[in-house]
């Protein structure tokens, strides 16, 4: 019985491992058949990618030609003979054409002063003047002096009328004669010295009021009444306003704008509808202050002196003024190198309307030849013809014979 049972557990053994053997085999076949399998599909699939590797770049190619024939969406500013001006905006402030310090000639006491400033004078009008006392007592003290002269001069004319009796009846010798015909001429110097102090005195007295020197406007008031000046003293200034200068700063950048004899126009606050009209009349030739800007002077007739001086001005220069002209945005230009400048242009014989009332075209690069530029606009001489379109904005790269659809003409006014 028991041999019975270690035979039955040895067959179990042996079945076990014929199983578990078995198994193993089957496993190892299958995965195999499976990567086998994948191999073969993997080489399918490669292969059919590069069936269609060709045809993908065919296809490609096609897309790009059926881009090329459809057209590119523009806008567009339509070319028309105008009149156009550049304008350079300046600020300044306005002075008198002359500055006249007024003074005194001489020492004295300021007795009046007959301005407030900012008033307006003409020619000839007492502006100040000094106590006249000093002087007066000079012109008397001279005048009396002179009328001495004069009694003197009188005395020794009769004295000599008689000694050239005498002389002639040879009751004197001649040299007694002389001696008294000197004396004369002594006297006759005396009298035309003392004349000459009395003239130095009225003069004198002249100088102690203080006239303008021309129409104008006066200026700050320096000095008061009462108070002692000498001839280094200011009393004021008159400003002559017949005509005015403004000058403005011009920053480095436009230098190269302003010319002599250019027009300007001249705003003030105080005018507000008042066009003041003038041109420049200098330009200084250096750059001054920290602003790096250049001073010019616009010289702006005031008959009605309307302009004061220190009144802040608004002033527009004008730079060039065309008439007729073909100006284009400059952002149209196209760069292409050795000074060539070319606008991509669509002819105005080219347009055509579509269906949907669209206008179509074919775009040309032309090359142009520019006149006046600025940084907005510029001025064509030669290479655009009027009624053209140049594009500003495109959907796409611009090529010669390029189609496209036209979605905006603007039309400017300078």
């Amino acid at each position: 019985m028991k041999s019975k049972i270690i035979h039955l557990l040895i067959a179990a053994f042996i079945i076990f491992w014929i199983v578990f053997i078995g198994w193993g085999m089957f496993k190892t076949a299958f995965k195999l058949t499976r990567e086998k399998t994948a191999a073969t599909d993997l080489a399918s699939k490669k292969e059919i990618v590069d069936k269609q590797t060709k045809p993908k770049e065919i296809l490609t190619e096609l897309a790009n030609l059926q881009a090329e024939s459809r057209p590119i969406l523009v806008r567009t500013f339509r070319v028309k003979p105008t009149d156009f001006k550049d304008v350079l905006p300046v600020m300044g402030t306005a002075k008198g054409k002359t500055e006249v310090e007024l003074k005194f000639e001489i020492n004295g006491v300021i007795k009046t002063i007959n301005f407030r400033e900012g008033q307006k004078i003409k020619k000839g009008d007492l502006v100040a003047s000094l106590e006249p006392r000093d002087a007066e007592l000079r012109i008397a003290y001279a005048k009396n002096k002179f009328n001495s002269a004069q009694a003197a001069y009188n005395s020794v004319l009769k004295k000599l009328e008689v000694h050239r009796k005498l002389y002639e009846v040879g009751a004197i010798i001649k040299s007694k004669l002389e001696e008294v015909e000197l004396e004369s001429e002594s006297a006759k110097f005396q009298v035309e010295t003392v004349r000459s102090e009395t003239e130095l005195a009225e003069n004198e007295l002249n100088k102690t009021s203080l006239y303008a020197t021309k129409d104008g406007v006066m200026g700050p008031r320096e000095a008061e009444e009462g108070e002692f000046v000498t001839p280094q003293d200011k009393v004021g200034s008159l400003l002559e306003i017949s005509e005015v200068f403004v000058e403005v700063g011009v920053v480095e950048r436009d230098i190269d704008k302003i010319k002599l004899g250019q027009k300007a126009k001249v705003y003030v606050d105080a005018y507000p509808n008042v066009t003041f009209e003038g041109k420049v009349e200098y330009i200084f030739p250096v750059i001054e202050g920290k602003s790096r800007t250049l001073t010019a002077k616009i010289k702006v007739p005031n008959p009605e002196s309307l302009l004061l001086p220190g009144m802040f001005c608004r002033a527009e220069i004008s730079i060039i003024e065309l008439e007729g002209a073909l100006i284009i945005p400059a952002t149209c230009l196209v760069s292409s190198g050795a000074g060539i400048t070319l606008v991509p242009v669509i002819p105005a014989q080219t347009l055509k309307t579509e269906e949907d009332g669209t206008q179509t075209g074919v775009v040309q690069l032309y090359r142009v030849s520019l006149g006046y530029v600025t940084s907005d606009y510029a001025q064509v001489t030669e290479g655009v013809n009027a009624e053209d379109l140049v594009v500003i904005e495109a959907q796409g790269d611009l090529k010669d014979n390029a189609k496209v659809k036209i979605i905006g003409i603007e039309e400017g006014s300078f």
